[in-house]
């Protein structure tokens, strides 16, 4: 079985473009995925993953998908092979995938934070609640 789900933010804007004699449209992307594990010096590595999207799913990437974004990509393992004009063999892993959903929202506002904080009303507790004085219950 070859099935991969992977969750990684774009390092670029998708590149779109159509496969001669059929119009399938196709999208290609690369994904950053922080390993999740620390080195000793406390960083963590980055894995970029190449991505190929098929399809429809490949024209909501080129139109909805921007640098930075957080994508979740359900896709299987591929290997190109060719070989080069001076003979060498050669071959190219990516995923290619025909679903992909975005996983945060596009921040239309530069100012406009994507998770704004919350802020509690003056005279509620954190939990949402209002103090209560233990002195006015009759019991």
């Amino acid at each position: 079985m070859n099935s991969v789900v992977l969750v990684g933010r774009l390092t670029k804007d998708p590149e779109l473009r159509y496969m001669p004699g059929t119009g399938t449209a196709v999208a290609t992307f690369t994904i950053a995925i922080d390993r999740d594990y620390k080195k000793k010096d406390g960083t963590k590595e980055t894995d970029f993953i190449p991505i190929e999207v098929i399809g429809k799913a490949a024209e909501f990437c080129a139109n909805y998908i921007t640098k930075g974004r957080l994508v979740a990509i359900q896709g299987r393992i591929k290997v190109d092979r060719y070989q080069t004009q001076a003979g060498e063999n050669r071959s190219f892993t990516k995923v290619s995938s025909g679903s992909v959903q975005a996983l945060d929202y596009k921040n239309t506002n530069q100012q406009e934070d994507i998770n704004p904080s919350f802020e509690p009303t003056p005279g509620l507790d954190p939990n949402g609640f209002q103090a209560i004085d233990d002195d006015d219950i009759p019991f």
